[in-house]
């Protein structure tokens, strides 16, 4: 390569052109995209190792009203960097932000962004797009050097996958304040997720102002106890709860907005509803008293189907159709066990529904969501129900959410229902990320960054059918979830991942190449204050002929290596910029006061004798990595 720069700048020197074109010939070399440490990938990316340095000074040119907001935005990211932004009529600025790109093949969220010498051009369809523009625009900038404002130039053309890129935050469970939200949000949208789904009621707890039915919030809101570490018979009796007011709402709803999330917003019906039930029993299929539930278990006890409870939830749906701008509502539908259902063949509203219509109490399950969505889609919005409802009964237009079986989104989409995807086994992020003894309490159950990765939606639906899949959905249940800080360690790195399989063609999608495009992301993170888990370190053993296995389950952490000979290198790489690495090699357990990782180590061991290497990466807070675990052994002859 540069005897080959160099054969050109002889030659354009010889035609008598300037060292300032031979260098501009030589910067239009193209550098990998990974370079870039751009997440999601961009579908269509070329990068070049020139650079255009921002002026301390810059003007923006921005016409309308879309192009003003994330103008807005451009500005308040420069700010810290330095630089200031003043704003021209369109056409004049050096960056330029249009929405006006007239390019069907970019649809609704689709973008084109192009950085040469003279500038930076961000364009789109829509807002929403040249918002995404922003995004990436952003993320070529060194979170961790304000003061470096040279980036590299690029031509981008990029749209999405799929059109449904959600995360879900349960705030019932667990109450979290407005800016923590909306922090929340905020990270989803610089990762080009557009569905911010507000799980906002459930057993423990009603989070949502109903001005006609105060007790909602004045009952409803509020426990006796939490339930500590997954454990009913382990209750703390302090009171616990909260609730949005419709100012504050309104508040999120419009900072989701101008970052063109869609708020979603989730009342479960007809089970998980024992917060409702404690302010309003009447609104029971069993006779009360009851109180907002201190435990994770579900409630045995549903909605009565009368009257007076569908009065109830016409107004307080109605209160979400005023609140929420959004074209989804979501209506929840799931886990009403067979023994809840139990309590409507005693219940006089339900047993006469039944036996007039000659329903089951599985029918009358889904007369609850089915009466709703026909109540949303009068008002011109559509209906989302967890898989749990049986969809052939489901009036069209309502959108199905699958959680916990592959077979049900093939069978839902058959019946002419679009689907969402939010597998509990790879996209749940409530669930342990690695080994349950080394990460602070969750579920028990294990859904890793590569699980997450390597899903493919798309995957669960025949060719025929794939029109029906709207997209992917990661979920944080917040049972065991208290603190923001635990709250984003839950939710980060796996969110990355989620935003790339929703975002990025399939095609494009290379697990390994992921994880050196996160170091970067890793630094916007800490840059922007939010905590995150750090991977397990990686390791990498050089030997004559050696072989390895590592082991798919990360409750053990473990790469085995089988080497012919008793010696070799072992390196030693984590994802994390600034995070250093302390390493044993008698298999204890590793900390900060162990060998700092400064280089390959060598290493020798003995026939019969398996050495084992553990690791740790600790970050500059003090934060620590799981332990990964090495084990080296001679191979054994024939």
């Amino acid at each position: 390569m540069r005897t080959s720069l160099f054969r050109s700048a002889v030659i354009l020197l010889a035609t008598g052109l300037s060292t300032t074109a031979v260098r501009a010939v030589q910067n239009r070399t193209t550098i990998p995209a990974s370079t870039l440490g751009l997440i999601p990938l961009p579908r269509n990316v070329t990068a070049y190792a020139a650079r255009w340095k921002l002026p301390a000074t810059i003007r923006v040119s921005a016409n309308n009203t879309a192009e003003h907001n994330v103008g807005l935005f451009l500005q308040r990211f420069l700010k810290p960097r330095g630089i200031t932004v003043t704003f021209a009529a369109t056409g004049r600025g050096s960056i330029r932000l249009s929405t006006t790109a007239n390019n069907s093949q970019l649809g609704r969220e689709g973008y084109r962004l192009n950085i040469s010498s003279h500038g930076a051009a961000l364009s789109a369809n829509t807002g929403r797009g040249l918002f995404y523009a922003l995004q990436t625009f952003e993320q070529l900038f060194n979170p961790a050097k304000p003061s470096d404002n040279a980036i590299h130039e690029v031509s981008i053309s990029d749209w999405p996958r799929y059109h449904w890129r959600g995360i879900l935050l349960d705030c019932s469970r667990h109450f979290f304040p407005v800016p923590v939200v909306e922090k929340f949000i905020r990270v989803a949208a610089h990762y080009k997720l557009n569905v911010f789904h507000w799980h906002l009621t459930d057993d423990q707890g009603w989070r949502i102002q109903i001005p006609q039915y105060p007790l909602l919030t004045k009952i409803g809101a509020w426990r006796a106890g939490t339930e500590m570490h997954l454990n009913p018979h382990d209750i703390d009796h302090n009171r616990y709860g909260g609730f949005y007011t419709d100012a504050q709402i309104r508040k999120i709803v419009a900072y989701a907005q101008r970052r063109y999330v869609t708020v979603v917003p989730e009342i479960d019906i007809p089970g998980h509803c024992t917060a409702a039930l404690a302010a309003y029993p009447w609104l029971a299929a069993a006779k009360g008293p009851f109180h907002v539930r201190e435990t994770w278990g579900i409630s045995n006890v549903p909605l009565s189907p009368s009257a007076r409870t569908f009065h109830f939830l016409d107004i307080v749906f109605g209160d979400l159709v005023d609140l929420f701008p959004s074209r989804y509502i979501h209506l929840g539908g799931d886990e009403v066990s067979a023994q809840a259902m139990k309590a409507w063949e005693h219940d006089p509203a339900a047993e006469k529904i039944m036996r007039q219509r000659h329903w089951s109490a599985a029918q009358l399950h889904d007369y609850f969501p089915s009466r709703m969505a026909r109540f949303l889609s009068a008002r011109g919005r559509r209906a989302v129900v967890w898989n749990d409802v049986p969809a052939a009964g489901l009036p069209k237009g309502t959108v199905i959410e699958c959680w916990n079986s592959s077979s049900i989104v093939n069978q839902d989409a058959r019946l002419g229902h679009d689907v969402i995807v939010a597998d509990e086994s790879r996209l749940y992020f409530n669930f342990c990320e690695g080994d349950p003894k080394y990460v602070p309490h969750a579920t028990g159950a294990v859904d890793t960054l590569r699980e997450t990765y390597k899903f493919n939606p798309s995957s669960l639906l025949p060719a025929s059918l794939r029109h029906r899949l709207l997209g992917a959905e990661g979920c944080l249940w917040a049972e065991a979830i208290a603190t923001a800080h635990h709250l984003f360690y839950q939710l980060l790195p796996r969110e990355m991942a989620l935003a790339e399989i929703s975002w990025t063609p399939l095609k494009e999608q290379h697990y390994s190449n992921f994880v050196k495009r996160t170091a970067r992301q890793y630094l916007w993170l800490r840059a922007n204050g939010y905590n995150f888990r750090i991977p397990l370190p990686s390791f990498h053993f050089a030997g004559t002929d050696a072989t390895s296995t590592a082991t798919r389950d990360p409750r053990h952490n473990a790469l085995l290596i089988q080497s012919t000979l008793p010696t070799g290198l072992v390196r030693i790489t984590d994802a994390v910029p600034g995070t250093v690495i302390y390493y044993t090699l008698n298999g204890s357990m590793p900390n900060a006061h162990c060998i700092r990782y400064a280089g390959p180590i060598a290493v020798k061991f003995a026939p019969g004798k398996p050495m084992v290497v553990r690791c740790v990466a600790i970050d500059s807070s003090g934060q620590s990595s799981a332990p990964a675990k090495l084990i080296i052994q001679l191979k054994s002859h024939p």
